[in-house]
């Protein structure tokens, strides 16, 4: 893993098989794809891919838990890590029903077992607007 500061700004870059984190490590970041792919692994089991443009993470920073999985370039990747301290800046910027909608979400994915949605596409775009 090599990381590069760029002022408030760190790029880090993993070499194909590198482990960025582990599940069960502290979650005090999210990260941002910038190039590459990586598998998203649970208990020992491949379950995901990610790409190039995606955000993970951030349940981490929202839930304040630790990682509930492993992340491993499969691919040379560039990650721009984003700190919780920015997250929240970011956060800060919703409304507070949208934040609690965000909330529930992430408490809802996080059991990973759970289909019913907590809100409706509708009520969701006009929270938005």
């Amino acid at each position: 893993m090599k990381i590069e500061n760029f002022g408030n700004t760190r790029k880090i870059r993993l070499l194909p098989n590198e482990l960025l984190f582990n599940q069960g490590d502290e979650g005090n970041c999210a990260f941002l794809i910038n190039q590459g792919n990586l598998d998203v692994i649970v208990d020992g089991k491949k379950v995901e891919n990610l790409f190039e443009g995606e955000l993970f993470g951030e349940m981490a920073l929202i839930l304040n838990q630790k990682r509930s999985a492993s992340v491993v370039a499969k691919s040379s990747t560039e990650l721009i890590e984003i700190t919780k301290a920015s997250f929240e800046e970011i956060m800060n910027e919703v409304s507070n029903d949208l934040k609690q909608i965000i909330q529930k979400l992430c408490e809802e994915l996080s059991k990973r077992n759970s289909t019913d949605l907590i809100i409706n596409k509708n009520e969701l775009d006009e929270l938005l607007k």
